[in-house]
């Protein structure tokens, strides 16, 4: 009896000790279509990953200042425009005090005349639509090779380059101080596929370009490089 009792409280004890070391992760959604069952197949099968969805215009919410720690990382998969000055404040004041930033696929397109968001995510889809040479652009279902540049970081532990087949962006403009994870020598595609930036001591932000279809969420590489970034950008 005595050694069932001592049994169950250690598994007891074990299993909240593994609830407690799980990453608390808001995925931000909004303004942009897409694949819900695949997108959070993909979620649900990241390891050691708590998430909860918040769609725009009520996730901006966390943006606020009396929200701030409730989340290990933020997940930006969304494409909106629409901010209050309140809120840019609080997101400011979020990630200078310290926060996980991933930001995927069309999060690149938000916040066209934010500069701030602009250089925390480290690049920006231009939508320009009065001049052809600014303005980026888009293919839909395109094979194209990811290919690995810093072995180094983290986020690329196990991982090798792999082909995809999703959407790609061209002509996008991106910062010079971006850290490369992930390129393309695909002519029509944005060189860089993915990077890194610590823009301030205790905050890491990660974009993953790739992030569109079912295609590549569930691919096992993007999975690998998705969970590992957020885990990276948490600081662990």
């Amino acid at each position: 009896m005595k050694a069932t009792l001592l049994t169950l409280a250690l598994t007891f004890l074990l299993t909240h000790l593994s609830l407690s070391q799980d990453l608390s992760v808001l995925v931000l959604t909004g303004g942009h279509g897409f694949n819900r069952t695949s997108f959070f197949e993909m979620m649900d099968a990241l390891p050691g990953i708590r998430y909860t969805e918040m769609a725009h215009p009520e996730a901006r919410e966390y943006f606020l200042e009396k929200h701030h720690g409730e989340f290990d990382v933020l997940i930006f998969y969304d494409m909106i425009q629409d901010i209050s000055p309140e809120e840019k404040e609080g997101f400011e004041k979020l990630v200078q005090k310290g926060i996980g930033l991933v930001f995927l696929h069309h999060a690149i397109v938000s916040y066209q005349n934010w500069d701030f968001y602009r250089d925390i995510l480290g690049g920006r889809y231009i939508e320009n639509k009065g001049d052809p040479a600014i303005q980026s652009n888009y293919k839909h279902e395109v094979a194209f090779k990811a290919r690995i540049v810093n072995r180094r970081n983290d986020i690329l532990n196990g991982i090798k380059d792999f082909d995809i087949y999703d959407e790609i962006y061209g002509n996008v403009w991106i910062s010079e101080t971006v850290n490369p994870l992930l390129s393309t020598k695909h002519p029509g595609s944005m060189p860089i596929l993915a990077w890194t930036q610590k823009p301030y001591r205790h905050t890491r932000s990660v974009y993953i370009q790739p992030g569109h279809g079912p295609e590549v969420f569930s691919h096992p590489m993007y999975r690998k490089i998705l969970a590992q970034s957020i885990y990276w950008a948490a600081g662990k």
